[in-house]
């Protein structure tokens, strides 16, 4: 008898072992599985904010090639592989600037400085009937507490007949910490009035360095860049010209 109940305390003692390694086991798994969904949401959300928050560079590096005319009169594809990356061409939407949706932006930005800052491109950038609310299409990395941005918009004008004009064309802008406007550049717009096209193109740098090119046809459809204009952004956050 006395082997007996020996026999089912060791039974007992075995199956409360059991039940507690059970227990154990499992709640080890609960906490792995929270631990790696916790790992995943954070990954997701550095995600969210690296697509958000475009790290520099930006733009086409090719545009700043010294024989870049030459380079295209081999292969004329660079040159639609250029433009595609900045507008619609052919129908076909840019993949690298779209409406960000932030309610912060979203009845923000019409231009002004960026209107007055370059003479020779104000026929092409003053709008004629006033301007709508511009999209955010980029939000750059911050630079000395300053938020760089990029809008997105269209200005309109009149042609040789009197005809409206719109064009599209994007401008980099500068907010400080409480988002008040420090300064703006406009750095792309696509020009056509059936005789001269002119297109400009734009490259920041990782140093916030900003390259801008020219592209212009006439009406034989002769073809050329122009040389290369460079601004920088001051610690203020003003852009201001450079000479190399």
């Amino acid at each position: 008898m006395d082997t007996i109940k020996f026999g089912l305390i060791i039974i007992y003692i075995l199956l409360v072992t059991n039940s507690l390694f059970s227990c154990k086991y499992n709640e080890k798994n609960v906490n792995t599985t929270i631990n790696d969904s916790i790992a995943i949401n954070s990954d997701q959300n550095r995600l969210l904010e690296d697509t958000l928050m475009t790290k520099l560079p930006i733009g086409k590096k090719e545009l700043l090639l010294k024989d870049i005319e030459r380079k295209i009169a081999k292969d004329s594809s660079l040159l639609l592989e250029i433009l595609k990356y900045y507008d619609t061409i052919n129908g076909i939407a840019s993949i690298h600037f779209k409406t960000i949706e932030d309610t912060n932006f979203s009845s923000f930005y019409k231009p002004n400085l960026s209107d007055s800052k370059n003479s020779k491109d104000s026929v092409f950038l003053k709008s004629e009937g006033g301007y709508n609310f511009f999209n955010l299409v980029k939000e750059l990395s911050i630079v000395n507490d300053k938020k760089l941005l990029i809008f997105e918009g269209k200005s309109s004008s009149l042609d040789y007949d009197g005809n409206m004009i719109f064009t599209n064309r994007k401008d980099l802008v500068i907010l400080d910490n409480k988002s008040n406007l420090v300064d703006a550049l406009n750095i792309y717009y696509s020009y056509r009035d059936g005789i001269f096209a002119k297109t400009k193109l734009f490259f920041i740098d990782e140093d916030y360095y900003i390259s801008i090119r020219y592209y212009m046809e006439d009406e034989e459809g002769k073809a050329n860049f122009s040389d290369i204009e460079k601004f920088k952004i001051t610690n203020e956050g003003k852009i201001i010209g450079i000479t190399d």
